[in-house]
């Protein structure tokens, strides 16, 4: 299963030729990543930070012709304490604009270590692991 998220492009994303900054697409990823988590744990509070993130740029965006993107999110590995999310940001016509990955870990701010996943969060997480395979002929 993937999860999908519309995103706003905003005039403030843009430099003076209406181009989309390439760090803007890091907020984006987040942006995608908060709404998966927020709908696959509702009434959960997982203590989740960023360990990586990598981004390969595929197409300009440019505002105003781009008002929305889509960003599509699934999982391609659950770890012990981590998990990777894969995520494409496309404009609203398919083109693809971006696609990367990034690496959450489960960490305790108390003691400043990463923490298992439970049993449950991973059960929940596996619906949206997709296989390498499987994504790639989801690609253009």
């Amino acid at each position: 299963m993937k999860h999908e998220t519309r995103i706003r492009v905003r005039f403030s994303d843009t430099d003076l030729n209406g181009h989309v900054n390439n760090a803007v697409y890091a907020t984006y990823m987040e942006e995608s990543r908060i709404a998966f988590v927020r709908e696959v744990f509702p009434n959960d509070r997982l203590s989740l930070v960023l360990a990586s993130l990598h981004i390969d740029y595929r197409a300009q965006t440019h505002y105003p012709e781009h008002q929305w993107v889509v960003a599509t999110t699934w999982l391609t590995r659950i770890g012990r304490s981590s998990f990777e999310f894969y995520c494409e940001i496309r404009s609203e016509e398919g083109i693809l604009l971006c696609e990367g990955t990034a690496v959450v870990v489960n960490f305790d701010f108390v003691t400043q270590t990463s923490q298992p996943l439970s049993d449950e969060v991973k059960a929940r997480l596996s619906q949206y692991l997709v296989q390498k395979e499987d994504c790639d002929s989801t690609r253009v």
